[in-house]
């Protein structure tokens, strides 16, 4: 009975902290606008940073779980290659992030070029 709540908790913390997330995001602007304070700009990280880092944990966990399921000798176990092609999920979303850096390499360079001509 108690292991049945476990992804309601988990889901419900997530959605929590999404909340306060952009709760604070919104109080955050609010004082600043209130103050006549600059807008802080929202963080960008790095594509290609956030695509090997996908890419990375993609790999990292199918080998993990091939290699750990190799080893189970019952009959009844899932078939390692059945449970660690799930790391093809965030491999192709860290391929895709990538794909999209370097489709828009050019209209960076250019917009960072446009910006460094007006200072």
């Amino acid at each position: 009975m108690s292991g049945e709540w476990v992804p309601i908790v988990m889901f419900g913390g997530l959605f929590l902290f999404l909340i306060m997330t952009g709760y604070f995001r919104y109080k955050l602007h609010a004082s600043a606008l209130e103050k006549g304070l600059a807008l802080p700009e929202s963080p960008k990280g790095d594509l290609r940073k956030k695509a090997l880092v996908l890419i990375a944990l993609g790999l990292g966990y199918s080998i993990a779980v091939h290699t750990t399921l190799s080893f189970e000798t019952d009959a009844d176990a899932v078939a390692p290659l059945a449970a660690s092609i799930w790391g093809i999920v965030p491999i192709l979303i860290g391929a895709g992030q990538w794909l999209y850096w370097r489709m828009t390499e050019k209209e960076r360079a250019e917009l960072d070029r446009g910006q460094a001509s007006l200072t």
